[in-house]
């Protein structure tokens, strides 16, 4: 039985110690480690209206969130 069972257990007790967990605190910027593609954006046009769009976020860039706006 524990033959059977021995190729399910040993990756499941090898995995467990495989996840890490990173807080990032609230309206702290992170960089990105590789290019996101069609990301949907809200840009400005020249009267300073939102406007829906899309754009690829390459690698390097910082984000962060956006602040509510007054």
């Amino acid at each position: 039985m524990i033959r059977k069972l021995l190729p399910f257990l040993i990756p499941i007790l090898l995995l467990t110690g495989c996840v890490r967990t990173i807080y990032v605190p609230h309206g702290t910027p992170v960089r990105l480690r590789e290019t996101v593609k069609d990301v949907k954006v809200w840009v400005k046009d020249s009267g300073g209206e939102p406007v829906a769009g899309k754009m690829n976020l390459p690698e390097g860039w910082y984000v962060l969130p956006l602040e509510d706006e007054e």
